[in-house]
């Protein structure tokens, strides 16, 4: 082939790259700034390509995965663009010269095809990552049998850890809730006493209910049918706030409390 065949050979594969390097930068950009909760709820309006968002959502190693071969083959063919026009245009093998060339597209290939992607998926994640669902889902099928084995590394990773996917999923959803909230307390529609509220049930949402649960034989209250100054009496005895009340007989059967400023009034 003649000189300008290669060197127009090379600037469509140029080009190709730029366009996969801008496409899987953009999506992986894209892809942690979703609202999971929106998406979820128009997966469950029948939505098929939020259904398919929602499934990357929930396996996100396959995501990250063809993300990662991707980039890496559309870097691989910007810079054996730039290598082989550098070389059909100058007539030279010399790496200084494909150095060189290398350099001066450099920033030609980070504005292009990492930046400017990065900037605009990061204001319309959803508008643009539904527009490319379908063209990532063929990519992510082609590349498979190549990320395939990255996303075994990643589970075998998190088995030697003794992590579990669900509870990968959870944190995923909880540091989304947790950027909604902070956004809404900056915007005023969410007032200190709420946030606070809303990080206290998440910090313990991963105890178990069975730690959090007193034992029946621990729990001080008292019988139905106890007057108001006996109640009071038991709560300043034990300092409590909530008094149980347990069946008449039935010691384990609680069903009630009152309140000790309740009867306080009451008394008054």
């Amino acid at each position: 082939m003649t000189t300008s065949v290669y060197i127009i050979l090379s600037g469509l594969l140029f080009l190709v790259g730029l366009r996969l390097s801008a496409f899987f930068s953009g999506n992986e950009t894209g892809f942690y700034r979703l609202s999971f909760p929106r998406l979820t709820i128009e997966a469950q309006t029948g939505d098929d390509t939020a259904k398919q968002l929602v499934w990357f959502a929930q396996n996100p190693g396959y995501f990250v995965a063809t993300t990662l071969v991707g980039n890496n083959i559309a870097n691989y063919l910007t810079t054996f663009a730039i290598s082989m026009g550098a070389t059909s245009l100058f007539h030279s093998k010399s790496t200084l010269v494909e150095l060189g060339c290398t350099w001066i597209f450099a920033p030609v290939i980070f504005i292009i095809g990492e930046l400017l992607p990065k900037n605009l998926y990061f204001r319309a994640p959803m508008r643009l990552l539904r527009r490319d669902c379908g063209l990532f889902l063929f990519f992510f099928r082609l590349f498979l049998i190549a990320s395939f084995p990255l996303i075994l590394i990643t589970r075998l990773i998190e088995k030697l850890r003794g992590e579990k996917r669900e509870t990968l999923n959870l944190i995923l959803g909880r540091h989304r809730l947790t950027q909604l909230i902070n956004q809404g307390h900056r915007e005023g529609i969410i007032i200190d006493v709420q946030r606070r509220l809303v990080d206290g049930l998440l910090d313990s949402a991963a105890q178990p209910l069975i730690d959090a649960i007193t034992p029946v034989g621990r729990i001080l209250g008292m019988e139905e049918g106890a007057s108001v100054e006996e109640m009071l009496s038991f709560s300043r005895k034990f300092g409590l706030s909530n008094i149980a009340i347990h069946k008449k007989g039935e010691p384990q059967n609680w069903f009630a409390y009152a309140k000790a400023f309740d009867c306080l009034l009451e008394q008054k």
